[in-house]
């Protein structure tokens, strides 16, 4: 019975081989250093979402504080000195 492959046929296809190996080594090399570093730039663009809804929601805090009726009413007294009319200064309109 003759090997499905000669002595002679394994010594030429060897390089080959280990060239082959040695490029699929390399690949695999790129490819998780590529993965790692998309995997950094996942979690740094998580961290930065999350900042920034941290920030959101401290604006919508303020944007409130900023409209509630006291703020309003404080800043129209101080600085446009406004005050609230007295009862014989209101005219109710009526259809």
């Amino acid at each position: 019975m003759k090997n499905a492959v000669s002595t002679g046929e394994v010594s030429k296809e060897l390089p080959r081989l280990i060239a082959a190996a040695w490029l699929l080594v390399l690949a695999s090399g790129v490819g998780d250093t590529a993965f790692f570093m998309l995997n950094n730039e996942l979690v740094q663009l998580e961290r930065e979402k999350h900042q920034l809804q941290v920030t959101w929601g401290q604006y919508l805090l303020e944007e409130s504080t900023l409209a509630s009726l006291q703020r309003v009413e404080f800043v129209a007294s101080r600085s446009l000195g406004m005050a609230v009319p007295g009862p014989a200064n209101v005219v109710t309109v009526q259809e």
